[in-house]
């Protein structure tokens, strides 16, 4: 009986530390991927190198409130991605304008 008392509460001590190792490496609320890395504000010029770098063509850049809204083209599909002007990062389906 003793045994099962210590191994029902090392089982939850466990789960417990990994439910907290999960908290703290979790990606915060309402940042997306990192875009361009160093989570400071970033130019059109920026996200227009970076998209050719990585390979997209007829690239055109519209400012959107705290956004920068990139087309294009990749592989022969046309392609959207919205970047954080603030921090780089790409907007998240929970992401609004008014941060």
């Amino acid at each position: 009986m003793m045994n099962r008392k210590w191994i029902l509460a090392g089982s939850g001590a466990l789960l417990l530390g990994l439910v907290g190792v999960a908290i703290v490496t979790a990606e915060p609320e309402g940042r997306g991927a990192i875009f361009i890395a160093g989570d400071k504000p970033v130019s059109e010029d920026q996200i227009r190198q970076k998209l050719q770098s990585d390979g997209w063509s007829n690239v055109q850049i519209v400012r959107n409130g705290w956004y920068f809204e990139a087309i294009g083209s990749k592989d022969g599909q046309t392609a959207n991605v919205a970047i954080n002007s603030q921090n780089g990062r790409l907007r998240t389906g929970d992401d609004d304008d008014e941060d």
